[in-house]
């Protein structure tokens, strides 16, 4: 098959799968609302891999990993996630009175989908699609006593009906790579979109400083550009060091949010850089290691307190208080056979809530922290391969008090666990 015969089939099935991929990526194994890992590969090994791309997917975390690879690959992928997310409140009047209220929607499907392509000897290229995600939550209506909503009733935790969000951020990336003798870069344009809807939150209107874009309008979108550029140094034929960084991503307006997120519905990308290494301790086994940070507090949406004394929406308004998260990733991946590869690896990384900040992020209760993965390669030709990798993050809690004057010793607890299963396909060309 020739090279343009190729590239025509492998975009027309790229573009095929792209639509599924972006409207699909709802929720994620997450450091916040970021993907730990992309791909079944980079899955099984804890995220970890910046210095070591053996496939196709490894130009997500760092572009220059596309000089790993000989000749053409596409990789696809499919993901059952299941986060488990629960609000508790003390059972007193108030916000705080519901009990313990679970949220539905636990399962999602999504799918993954990367290509990369030899030029030459000294350079390459390659496509992919992924999100982030991991911020919704879907709470039901339940019964509330009617002396803890205003007069005009109300049910669910807010008085407001299903309280939720569902965000999604995805990304189209093509990348470009070049050798320069030990040194590998890259360099990933990308295209951002992100997508976000809230209901349940009307009793805030008189908080907010555009209650008709607060709450319960549908979908709003918002487009960007950025760019992630990598590089990988071979410091010798064992071990290698690499490193990735992409700037915060300016996005358009949420404009039917303006009323909710600071400056008007604005939420940029956070900015975020990952350095790692890669050491082949033999010919069969290659130890890998990578640090991220995630800078949310950088953006005013997130990253604001929520105590600031201003309507949300306002221009330096009220956010939901995360911190930057620092997470690390360890992996292992020993080929047992010519058929059959194993991994096993583990991450973890900051809490990005607080206490003070718990009310508000019973919306958004991104507060796992640990993961334990593990999967295994298959090859089922001289070409392609599947591939399985499994995940589960234990629960993590978040206690802290009902953030409203007059309800002293009110608390709220917000808690998630979550469990994955991907299972993948590889071709080479």
């Amino acid at each position: 098959m020739t090279i343009l015969k190729k590239a025509k089939y492998t975009g027309l099935l790229i573009g095929a799968l792209a639509t599924s991929v972006l409207i699909s990526q709802q929720a994620a194994a997450s450091e916040g609302y970021f993907q730990y890992a992309w791909g079944a590969r980079h899955s099984a090994l804890g995220g970890a891999g910046v210095a070591d791309g053996k496939d196709a997917t490894g130009q997500i975390i760092n572009p220059a990993n596309l000089m790993s690879l000989e000749g053409s690959e596409i990789s696809l992928g499919m993901t059952l996630f299941s986060p488990r997310r629960k609000y508790t409140g003390s059972d007193q009047p108030g916000f705080s009175s519901m009990g313990e209220v679970v949220s539905d929607s636990n399962y999602f499907i999504i799918p993954n989908i990367a290509y990369s392509q030899r030029i030459d000897e000294n350079s390459a290229w390659g496509l992919t699609v992924y999100g982030n995600g991991g911020m919704n939550t879907n709470f039901p209506a339940a019964g509330r006593p009617s002396p803890d909503c205003p007069p005009t009733g109300g049910e669910g935790i807010f008085c407001a009906g299903p309280l939720g969000v569902d965000l999604m951020q995805g990304f189209i990336a093509p990348s470009y790579a070049r050798s320069f003798g030990n040194l590998s870069i890259g360099i990933t344009p990308l295209l951002a979109f992100q997508r976000f809807k809230a209901e349940g939150l009307l009793a805030f209107s008189s908080f907010s400083s555009d209650a008709a874009n607060l709450s319960d309008n549908g979908h709003s979108w918002a487009f960007g550009v950025s760019v992630k550029i990598g590089a990988t140094y071979n410091l010798s034929d064992q071990f290698r060091v690499a490193a990735s960084f992409q700037p915060k991503t300016k996005m358009g307006k949420l404009k039917k949010y303006a009323g909710l997120f600071a400056d008007q519905g604005g939420m940029d990308i956070p900015m975020n850089f990952v350095v790692g290494i890669a050491f082949d301790m033999s010919d069969d086994v290659t130890f890998m290691a990578d640090v991220k940070k995630i800078y949310y507090s950088k953006v005013g949406s997130v990253g604001n307190a929520t105590n600031i004394p201003l309507p949300f929406g306002a221009t330096g308004g009220p956010g939901f208080g995360w911190a930057d998260v620092m997470a690390y990733k360890a992996g292992i991946e020993w080929k047992q056979s010519n058929q059959l590869t194993l991994r096993a690896g583990i991450s973890t990384n900051d809490n990005p809530i607080g206490p003070e900040d718990v009310m508000l992020n019973i919306l958004a209760p991104g507060v796992v922290k640990t993961r334990f993965t593990g999967g295994f390669a298959y090859k089922t030709s001289d070409t392609s391969s599947l591939e399985l990798s499994a995940a589960y993050v234990p629960t993590v809690s978040v206690t802290g008090p009902e953030a409203f004057p007059g309800n002293p010793g009110h608390t709220i607890k917000v808690e998630m666990y979550q469990f994955a299963l991907m299972l993948g396909w590889s071709n080479k060309f």
